[in-house]
């Protein structure tokens, strides 16, 4: 059910009434409560002091840290290590890749790429007062080793105090400062991991939580600029005035796992008291509805996970924006929403309400359960994103939509959350992926096999280990958790020895390792149903027979359900039980062909029989859990590439979507699309393209992941049914077998890294083809190949771009002429150096083409167009040789717009211009036509759809032509992206 928001009438505690509206920046009270310990709490946990100095003018923070460390373990140690996560500095090779994660994201490497790095100095270190040597790991750069004078035994303590300095660039990230809002996020030394096995010297990984800490007690004195608000880790418990213009904030947190602080003047603060814990959202003016469904939000899931596992930790949370990238971030007592989720439109409030109730878990499971986020990120995110489906299948129903468009745009695409979280599990696994759950961070390589392993894959394992206990041992294990772990760190071992001894009776261990260590799978399948004539023509009583086959190696017990006009028949498989009888049905087990039968007694004939209906199982091939193949459909009075794209559809069924189009490539229409996301795809479309003149009709169909894993085989055809110019020449297609090495996160470009073997028909071969102008069809054999590592894709800030096609036409395969045809593209994207070494804001981009055809009375290449030479129209320049070269100056005209539109559906980020001389000159009946210049202007609007759901520049060029005599008028292009 949906929850309707209220706002919570204020409690008085003590003398002070909570306030009952938001709060303006400055008026923040100071809280003084103490936190009541309703964890056992352990001894010995390291305690932070921190003196810390905010100065905004230089961007820095200066701090003095004083840490008291008492050796918890049963060996002596000869040092202290701690994380010194700032210090981190990109290495060139791993750019593109990071590169490629921020686009993901739909973030520029400019907003968010830190290429300076090493933004923390250690400037002095003492112990027990004097001074003491340091160094870095040579093989973790972020991990600071202290050498002792003694060693420090089992029970001993040892204090040190570190001097150090951390510099905040305007970059979006964990540390820094941007649009008047100051972040810290792992800022300050922190003692790594340690046990009995010495310290854990876990590196940094930029593109996630590897975090492998103890708990500790943490007092911060922030002094800051007057009228900053400060959200963090802990409760201000002081607050004075420090020199002129600045205050002094005296924070406690204790314990923490980490200590976050997040300020601006700026924040508005909005409170209410659940039961005993003050909540308070922080967020800026802009963010005014969102923060109120974020109250409302966070106030839901709080009692809930209190019921669930136990009392939350401390007596206040905060929930307050941030710049870092990725939606959502867990600190201790804090969770951080990014800018961009905290201006969603309202139709994506479902987001928010899963960002919140997945983040807040955090609290229970991170923050006072710690994990060790390196080697076993599973160990919280696993569960968190079990307990977040748990908690929002009960609120809004299984696969419920995540954008709740409203009234008149329901017609708009959506997804179910369900839907959204297996689709990129199960694309993961059809693209020939596997292995373990269990492995570090660096191991899984990257985000995609992060999220598919210890997100999607780990938490349907925990939800499986609630389908085998039932909900209320599954919440009592986890309460059991919750309360000796409390503050302690719980691993994978402990979780196999835990729930062994919770539930003896069964083979945990084995089902554990299955699932996250050996990557087993199950698989029930309806193979066969039988329907039985009525036995009373009166009740319509009758037999069904339902034959069902488990094909994997972890037989899960699951339920099976016949569907009955409006009766509901379930009948539970337990496969550890053999055969058995329950109240009108029987279940027979075959052993040695893993296959049950299932006899029922049904009121009707079915209408469909489906294994494991509530989607306990992540079973490997959910198709064929239905005896009758179901359809998601939808007709759209306005049909976008995103309704085509694979994150819109459902993971586990046909999806079929229709309307009028206007698409990518200028073309609009009628178009009807069907696909099973991984497997195949298949478009039929009727419509008009403008640039042409021409009516168009055309389809196209592929087998994706066919035949292995990153390979497509499919064919493409588009035909010209009338064109006003009587140019008969923008017709045609190809089939095609492609290996894509480097796909695309967008929904409107093409791969980024394919090899492609083809047979083209026609005079264009693909959808976006500069065509080859020949009076007569062609029919050829080629080959191509692209890469492009220019990232961003929407506006490259560097890069560089390989595009070669060869292909061979003849007349025995029923060509109009045999023919060669060779064309090859580079092109390069650099920022422009600057004096100061800074990075640069403005980019050159150089490209060369060149096409040879032969023999050369063949017109085989057009020199104008969008994307070659831009002063020349399609039909002004052809040959059957070209040659063409660009130079382009892109710089901003007004950065950070930041100008949302339409209830925040659009955003517009960013304003760029561009001036470009395109130079170029075709070949044709052993003649060179005159080389032809041309100069133009063109605008950028850099806009995000959704927040963050895809990214586009918006192009306009105009082009004149130069030296081609006179009479020639300026040329005006549209479209999507930069040209290269």
């Amino acid at each position: 059910m949906r929850f309707r928001w209220q706002w919570t009438a204020c409690l008085i505690v003590g003398l002070f009434p909570w306030p009952e509206r938001p709060v303006a920046a400055g008026e923040v009270p100071v809280r003084a409560s103490t936190q009541r310990a309703r964890l056992t709490i352990p001894a010995g946990l390291p305690r932070y002091e921190i003196d810390a100095s905010l100065d905004l003018s230089r961007k820095l923070v200066t701090a003095r840290e004083r840490v008291r460390f008492t050796n918890r373990s049963a060996v002596a140690t000869r040092e202290l290590v701690f994380h010194v996560y700032p210090r981190y500095k990109m290495k060139e090779e791993d750019r593109p890749a990071l590169s490629k994660t921020l686009e993901v994201l739909r973030l520029s490497p400019e907003e968010s790429m830190d290429a300076e790095g090493r933004r923390i100095n250690i400037d002095r270190v003492q112990v027990g007062g004097q001074s003491a040597p340091f160094t870095f790991d040579p093989d973790v750069d972020t991990v600071m080793i202290v050498p002792l004078a003694r060693p420090v035994g089992p029970g001993e303590m040892i204090v040190a105090e570190i001097d150090f300095n951390v510099e905040l660039p305007d970059i979006w990230g964990r540390w820094g400062h941007h649009h008047g809002l100051t972040y810290l996020l792992n800022w300050y030394p922190v003692l790594a991991h340690h046990d009995d096995q010495g310290w854990e010297r876990t590196p940094y990984v930029p593109w996630h939580q590897p975090w492998h800490q103890e708990a500790g007690h943490y007092t911060v004195r922030f002094d800051s600029p007057e009228g900053q608000v400060i959200a963090s880790s802990g409760r201000i418990t002081d607050r004075k005035p420090g020199a002129p213009g600045r205050q002094v904030s005296t924070i406690v947190a204790s314990p923490a796992r980490d200590f976050a602080l997040v300020c601006s003047d700026r924040f508005e603060v909005r409170e209410q008291q659940v039961g005993p814990t003050l909540l308070r959202v922080v967020s800026l003016p802009e963010h005014k509805a969102n923060a109120e469904k974020v109250l409302e939000y966070a106030a839901e899931v709080l009692p809930l996970y209190e019921r669930w596992f136990g009392p939350y930790f401390d007596d206040e949370f905060e929930i307050a924006p941030s710049f870092f990238g990725w939606n959502g971030n867990e600190c201790s007592g804090l969770v951080l929403l990014d800018d961009r989720v905290m201006r969603v439109p309202s139709s994506g409030e479902r987001y928010i309400d899963h960002l919140v109730t997945h983040e807040t878990c955090h609290q229970w499971f991170w923050n006072v359960v710690g994990t060790d986020g390196y080697a076993e990120t599973f160990m919280d995110e696993g569960l968190v994103n079990a307990f977040t489906a748990i908690r929002l299948d009960e609120k809004y129903g299984r696969n419920a939509p995540l954008i709740n468009w409203g009234k008149g745009l329901t017609w708009l695409p959506t997804i179910g959350r369900e839907d959204l979280r297996l689709s990129g599990y199960y694309g993961w696994r059809a693209r020939g992926n596997n292995g373990p759950v269990i492995q570090d961070i660096k191991s899984m390589g990257n985000l995609n096999a992060l999220f598919s392993l210890a997100y999607d894959r780990g938490g349907k394992v925990i939800e499986m280990i609630k389908n085998r206990l039932g909900d209320e041992r599954f919440f009592a294990f986890f309460r059991k958790i919750y309360h000796e772990y409390a503050f302690e760190t719980f691993h994978y071992a402990d979780l196999k020895r835990e729930l062994t001894a919770f539930d003896p009776s069964f083979d945990w261990n084995q089902f554990l390792d299955g699932w996250l260590v050996e990557h087993k799978d199950t698989d029930w399948a309806v193979e066969h149903v039988k329907v039985d004539a009525a036995s009373d023509n009166n009740t319509g009583v009758r037999s069904v027979t339902v034959e069902l086959k488990q094909s994997g190696e972890m037989i899960e017990p699951t339920v099976v359900l016949c569907r009955c006009g409006p009766d509901e028949i379930r009948v539970p498989i337990w496969p550890d039980r053999g055969s058995y009888d329950i109240p009108g049905a029987h279940v027979a087990h075959v052993p040695k062909e893993d296959r049950w039968v299932v006899t029922v007694q049904a009121p009707s004939a079915p209408s469909q029989v489906i294994v494991d209906p509530d989607h306990a199982l992540l079973d490997s091939v959910p198709d064929n859990n239905r005896w009758k193949p179901e359809i998601a459909w939808r007709f759209t009075p306005f049909m976008t590439p995103l309704d085509e794209s694979s994150q819109f559809q459902s993971y586990d069924r046909t999806s079929i979507v229709a309307g009028p189009f206007i698409d990518q490539y200028a073309r609009g229409g009628f178009k009807i699309g069907a696909q099973r996301v991984n497997r195949w795809q298949a478009t039929v479309w009727a419509g008009a393209e403008p640039a042409l003149r021409e009516a168009i009709f055309g389809g196209q169909f592929a087998l994706v992941q066919f035949p292995w894993p990153h390979w497509s085989l499919g064919v493409f055809y588009e035909e010209g049914l009338y064109n006003f110019y009587n140019d008969k020449r923008h017709s045609g297609g190809r089939a095609f077998l492609r290996y894509r090495f480097l796909e695309t996160s967008s929904f409107l470009i093409d791969d980024q890294g394919f090899a492609e073997l083809y047979f083209g028909t026609g005079n264009e071969f693909w959808q976006g083809d500069d065509g080859r102008p020949v009076n007569g069809k062609l029919n050829a054999v080629g080959g191509r190949y692209r890469l492009s590592t220019l990232f961003p894709y929407w506006d490259p800030v560097q890069g560089f771009e390989i595009d070669a096609t060869a292909e061979y036409g003849d007349r025995s395969f029923g060509s109009a002429a045999t023919y060669v045809r060779i064309a090859g593209e580079f092109g390069v994207v650099r920022p422009i150096p600057t004096w100061s070494g800074e990075p640069s804001k403005s980019r050159i981009a150089v490209r060369v083409y060149g096409g040879y055809g032969g023999p050369d009375t063949v017109p085989l290449f057009r020199l104008g167009g969008g994307r070659r030479l831009r002063a020349l129209d399609l039909s002004q320049d052809i040959g059957s040789s070209v040659w063409l070269s660009t130079f382009e100056w892109r710089f901003p005209i007004w950065r950070d717009i930041d100008q949302d539109l339409v209830d925040h559906i659009l955003s517009v980020r960013n304003l760029l211009g561009a001036v470009f001389y395109d130079v170029g000159q075709s070949y044709l009946r052993g003649e060179w036509n005159p080389v032809v210049h041309g100069v133009g202007v063109g605008i950028r609007v850099d806009a995000i759809l959704f927040a963050f759901l895809e990214r586009a520049s918006l192009r306009i060029d105009i082009a004149q032509p130069v030296g081609v005599g006179p009479g020639r008028s300026p040329v005006l292009w549209f479209g999507l992206n930069q040209v290269f």
